[in-house]
């Protein structure tokens, strides 16, 4: 008898789970969406360069928050597709700031979002553990 009890209980406590639609996280529900590269500012340029170059090709990254799937998109053509996650992340002690970790490839990219300006900004990737001191930053507008 004790047995059919926990069999049944067990079962119950497994039928209990929490679908992944409900329990995504505010920043996964920002950044989901399709976001087109409208420029590239220059992490440290050299003296009498540019320090933002706007965006020669199309470029188009989607984030899908349900699936956690991210692709680019250049020109029309797929050139990379992972999973991801919205995490903080801390290095050598420094105030743990938002990020798109890339599953996949173990890469991270600094996430910073433009409310005022429905854009976000994506640092430059890095892979996990590592720190960039000067990379570049770029800034998508969202498409849909």
């Amino acid at each position: 008898m004790k047995t059919a009890f926990f069999i049944i209980f067990t079962l119950f406590l497994m039928a209990c789970q929490v679908g992944n639609e409900s329990i995504i996280e505010p920043s996964l529900t920002k950044i989901s969406g399709q976001w087109q590269l409208t420029k590239t500012s220059i992490g440290y340029p050299a003296p009498n360069s540019p320090t933002e170059i706007k965006a020669t090709n199309t470029e188009i990254i989607s984030f899908d928050s349900n699936n956690k799937t991210f692709t680019r998109t250049v020109n029309g053509k797929v050139t990379e597709t992972t999973d991801f996650d919205v995490q903080k992340v801390s290095y050598n002690g420094s105030e743990p700031r938002e990020a798109v970790v890339f599953t996949k490839t173990q890469y991270y990219a600094f996430l910073t979002f433009d409310d005022a300006n429905s854009s976000i900004i994506l640092y430059e990737k890095a892979p996990i553990g590592a720190i960039l001191a000067d990379g570049n930053s770029y800034h998508y507008q969202k498409v849909k």
